[in-house]
């Protein structure tokens, strides 16, 4: 919450300094994000298409693909035995959200809304360990995930010209999710040796930053 507050309030310092004539009236727009905390090995974005209702109602329909994966090895001092830890991730969510203008100041306008979304994704956890005289166990946990959900938007945008607007929102979620996970050893085939459903409910929230072209 605290970097979307200094970036609502730089765009509407900067609304003060380049204020334009209303934009011109446009039916669509394109939208492309990216999460705060994205990386190299953890992308987090998302791709959406906006239907323009009125100058103060807008429809969105969003995809958002997510990956992450990391990996990492350790020897314990004074011991040749090795640790490979291999850990992916990856999903694949879409959604809608209905977005109303809470405040109007020429270029910069401030939004807010609420929406519904699906997501469905995969994980991977693999340990290996490699001892001195060359054995090597390995350990596989891996399931599929679904969730579902309903988030609140707030956030604010800069229209630069009438075909350009740079975004920044804060998004929370309440998401249910159900995941079929699998546990055991693998040397080439999977074998199974643990299998465990679970359901949760979670709140998340994340700043996103983008860019929208208006069609």
């Amino acid at each position: 919450m605290k970097t979307f507050m200094v970036i609502l309030m730089g765009f509407i310092g900067v609304s003060t300094m380049y204020s334009q004539d209303k934009p011109a009236s446009s039916k669509y727009a394109l939208s492309f994000g990216m999460a705060d905390n994205f990386r190299l090995d953890k992308f987090n974005g998302s791709i959406a298409v906006k239907k323009i209702i009125d100058d103060e109602h807008q429809l969105r329909l969003f995809l958002i693909p997510s990956f992450s994966t990391t990996a990492e090895q350790k020897s314990e001092q004074g011991n040749s035995d090795k640790n490979t830890h291999e850990y992916f991730n990856f999903s694949l969510g879409i959604g809608t959200d209905y977005l109303w203008t809470l405040m109007n100041n020429g270029d910069v306008n401030m939004f807010g809304g609420s929406g519904v979304s699906f997501t469905y994704g995969y994980y991977q956890d693999k340990s290996i360990l490699k001892n001195s005289s060359g054995d090597e166990y390995m350990s596989l946990q891996k399931a599929p995930f679904t969730e579902m959900g309903i988030r609140g938007v707030l956030g604010v945008e800069w229209r630069v010209n009438t075909k350009i607007g740079i975004h920044s929102e804060y998004l929370m979620s309440g998401l249910y999710s159900w995941q079929k996970s699998e546990t055991g050893l693998t040397g080439g085939i999977f074998r199974p040796t643990q299998t465990k459903t679970t359901n949760k409910f979670t709140i998340t929230s994340s700043v996103l930053f983008g860019v929208s072209i208006y069609l």
